[in-house]
């Protein structure tokens, strides 16, 4: 059997890794990985870097994440979109490698993280929205790829 981070979910097209929480709320398509007690990578997942298309400016505005509130602002040819952050936090350390080369969340969404924070509070992560289980990943997705088809 394979260990939880070898474990990843598969949806249509899409891949997703079960080692980390994927941010369901306000349709931020976001995903949060802990690399310690306290501190947490974000990142962009499958899905929103697949339909976004090639991402060509990434640009983080705040040094505190406040959840729901905009921290980010994402471009493609044929996208423009502000992330809303995922959980609250004091940003500790940004990708410099991915702010300066957005597309390579495009290459590699799960490796391509964007930012860690200092969580405010742990209670966050099983707030609505803040999904873990490959049932739950899976239902918002299907969902996401209907709604994809009918626009």
């Amino acid at each position: 059997m394979k260990s939880e981070t070898e474990q990843v979910l598969r949806v249509g097209e899409y891949v997703f890794p079960l080692d980390r929480y994927y941010c369901s709320y306000q349709n931020s398509h976001l995903w949060l990985r802990m690399v310690d007690e306290n501190i947490a990578e974000v990142g962009i997942d499958a899905f929103l870097s697949e339909t976004a298309g090639r991402l060509s400016y990434l640009s983080v505005s705040s040094e505190r994440l406040e959840r729901g509130k905009s921290f980010a602002t994402i471009e493609s040819a044929k996208f423009v979109s502000r992330l809303a952050a995922p959980v609250s936090g004091e940003v500790v350390e940004l990708n410099a490698e991915v702010l300066a080369n957005p597309s390579r969340v495009n290459e590699a969404p799960y490796d391509a993280w964007i930012l860690r924070v200092r969580l405010a509070s742990r209670e966050e992560l099983e707030a609505e929205g803040m999904l873990r289980s490959a049932e739950q990943i899976r239902a918002w997705i299907e969902r996401e790829i209907e709604r994809l088809e009918e626009e």
